[in-house]
């Protein structure tokens, strides 16, 4: 996720539905797999000269791993690391994955777009269908695997559906074991889709 993005009504929509999912699912814990990539941010001009927005500007309305003050009942840890290198990152997730202290767990996945396009045309903005295979291998009993996804077409064609049996082919799940959450009100083009690692 790029700093850019953070904070806007799709992450309304996000939150909510993560921490439903948790108290539904009864789980106390939520990992927010970021990708982050830090964004430049353009300068200020006052007059003729040109300036920094400050960095505590910066830091209060785009500083994503704020969420982990969220709520009291449901702790929140995020992966903060620098999304560079795609397996690097892999080892970092399934690290994170493993020392957490409190499952069963949500384990989220919030890149810039979803999962890649089917026939692997992977951007860093992409969770690949390798990783995805490896982070559910990686979960523990009764685990909850969530993705965030992004509209992928603007031609107007069914997306959401298309994207929830990719997300279940590549796990090695039935069509419906990966359930779909969205807030169409709020943010219509984003979907989540969920399933518990049994």
């Amino acid at each position: 996720m790029q700093d850019l993005w953070y904070g806007d009504r799709r992450d309304l929509a996000k939150w909510g539905i993560l921490l439903e999912l948790s108290r539904q699912y009864m789980c106390r814990h939520v990992l927010q797999i970021l990708y982050y990539r830090p964004n430049t941010w353009g300068k200020i001009e006052l007059g003729n000269k040109q300036v920094d927005i400050a960095p505590e500007v910066i830091r209060h309305f785009r500083c994503p791993v704020s969420v982990r003050s969220i709520c009291t009942d449901i702790g929140v840890e995020v992966l903060e690391e620098e999304f560079k290198q795609p397996k690097d990152y892999l080892e970092c997730i399934k690290t994170a994955i493993r020392l957490r202290s409190v499952v069963p767990g949500v384990v989220f996945l919030d890149p810039d777009i979803g999962l890649e396009p089917e026939g692997g045309n992977r951007t860093l903005a992409h969770v690949s269908s390798i990783e995805l295979k490896e982070i559910w291998s990686s979960l523990c009993y009764e685990d909850l695997l969530v993705l965030y996804q992004h509209q992928d077409n603007r031609a107007g064609r069914e997306w959401r559906d298309r994207k929830r049996r990719q997300f279940a082919r590549v796990v090695g799940l039935a069509d419906n074991s990966v359930r779909l959450a969205h807030a169409p009100e709020i943010a219509h083009d984003v979907a989540f889709y969920y399933a518990q690692r049994q």
